[in-house]
């Protein structure tokens, strides 16, 4: 079921403008029960972000790209993400982000999903918006073009595999249960959106 993007969606600027042009998305919300230290993490993110893009890349032989890095539990794939700067445009920031850590030149097609999520401990809750646009690769060589991001590698995967990186981060070891959790759910949007188009 989809939900309409209300008028005063918070997080990025330009959401109702790329709902417009890039389609409505599908609407989920989530709340995850953290320990204290990733609720601290959280809270007090460098850049002071409250959202980000998780990017579809699909690239031309129908797969979708993955990446990993440096400092993650060995074989951890997931999909591109990146934060949205202050009053930075929705869809530019896909672009943007798309570019930087693939090196590939990118089509914005869609705007897939919007993921609401809460991150609690106790009393306390901090928000956090991620927001899932579909890109089609053009041409380019794939790689990072911002060594900051440490990606050490890519891998691609079909839409019904999803499923299955979702699974994979959502039970990863302990001192990564909670960031394997809220990654884990983009995967299962889109992974929703995808197939449930392919079995329409």
């Amino acid at each position: 079921m989809r939900a309409t993007v209300p008028k005063q969606e918070t997080g990025a600027r330009g959401v109702e403008a790329a709902a417009e042009r890039y389609g409505e998305p599908v609407v989920w919300e989530r709340t995850y029960r953290v320990n204290a230290e990733t609720l601290l993490e959280r809270q007090n993110l460098e850049d002071h972000r409250t959202a980000e893009v998780v990017l579809l890349v699909r690239r031309p032989n129908d797969r979708f790209l993955l990446h990993t890095k440096s400092f993650y539990p060995p074989s951890t794939y997931r999909l591109l993400s990146g934060g949205v700067g202050p009053g930075e445009d929705l869809a530019e920031a896909a672009l943007r982000e798309g570019h930087e850590e693939t090196g590939l030149q990118l089509c914005l097609e869609r705007f897939v999903g919007i993921l609401r999520q809460r991150f609690v401990h106790g009393q306390d809750v901090s928000p956090f918006t991620s927001y899932l646009f579909l890109l089609s690769e053009k041409g380019g060589e794939l790689g990072n073009t911002d060594t900051e991001e440490e990606i050490t590698g890519y891998r691609d995967v079909t839409a019904k595999e999803l499923p299955a990186v979702a699974e994979a981060l959502g039970n990863l070891p302990p001192e990564w249960a909670d960031w394997g959790r809220f990654r884990a759910e983009a995967h299962r949007l889109a992974a929703h959106v995808l197939l449930g188009e392919q079995s329409s």
